[in-house]
């Protein structure tokens, strides 16, 4: 672990389970030297405690607003809101990418994208800002997943899919070539999706069908 304060700051904003597999990342891209060094802390907003596995807390209010920061809340909706909240504040989201991951060189990844271990991002794909994939998802060639998306371990997006803003796929998710899910949805764990899912509704099964609105946008009760 890297906490001397006298190298540049980069947090992980959230400090729960999300948060500390993002931590895990940041360290083995350090050392890996994929990124250089620096002094990894946890921020979080309400501090209960000093450290977190041996990292510091830093209350948002107290920390240095030219750091670097990488978003790491499960929660779409939530994500969008502390991407507007650091980026105010000055705060530089930034992209970690896992050594273990595999990302093709025409993919392009936007700023504050996490790619866990073990992650397949195949050629000409795209993911927006702030999109956390998670362990063994694979994203297939020419897809495009938006802005604040979260998508779960083991998913399977099929070649030119979309994902859109602020949804979340579940885990085991499988999505047919060419298929979109829409803005602000969710779509159940083990879900098997044959046709375009729209804005705004939770989609369970197989076939994946909308089951009602995501009302409150809200993944995890």
């Amino acid at each position: 672990m890297i906490t001397d304060v006298s190298l540049p700051a980069w947090y992980i904003y959230g400090a729960g389970g999300l948060g500390l597999e993002t931590m895990d990342i940041l360290t083995s891209c350090i050392n890996s030297g994929t990124v250089p060094p620096h002094a990894c802390s946890f921020l979080v907003d309400n501090p209960e405690g000093k450290t977190v596995n041996g990292y510091p807390l830093v209350s948002f209010t107290e920390c240095d607003p030219t750091a670097k920061v990488t978003i790491a809340v499960g929660e779409p909706e939530i994500r969008s809101q502390l991407a507007e909240k650091c980026l105010a504040k000055g705060l530089v989201l930034s992209t970690l990418v896992s050594p273990h991951a595999y990302v093709s060189d025409s993919a392009v990844l936007d700023e504050g994208v996490v790619i866990a271990p073990f992650v397949s991002v195949q050629a000409s794909a795209k993911i927006s800002r702030n999109v956390a994939v998670n362990t063994q998802a694979i994203v297939g060639h020419h897809v495009t997943v938006s802005e604040h998306a979260v998508i779960s371990s083991q998913v399977n997006l099929g070649g030119a899919s979309a994902v859109g803003a602020k949804s979340y796929v579940g885990m085991g998710v499988l999505v047919r070539e060419l298929l979109t899910i829409g803005e602000s949805s969710i779509v159940g764990m083990g879900s098997v999706v044959h046709r375009d899912i729209p804005d705004g509704v939770i989609a369970i099964g197989n076939p994946a069908r909308p089951a009602k609105r995501n009302e409150n946008k809200r993944v995890f009760s």
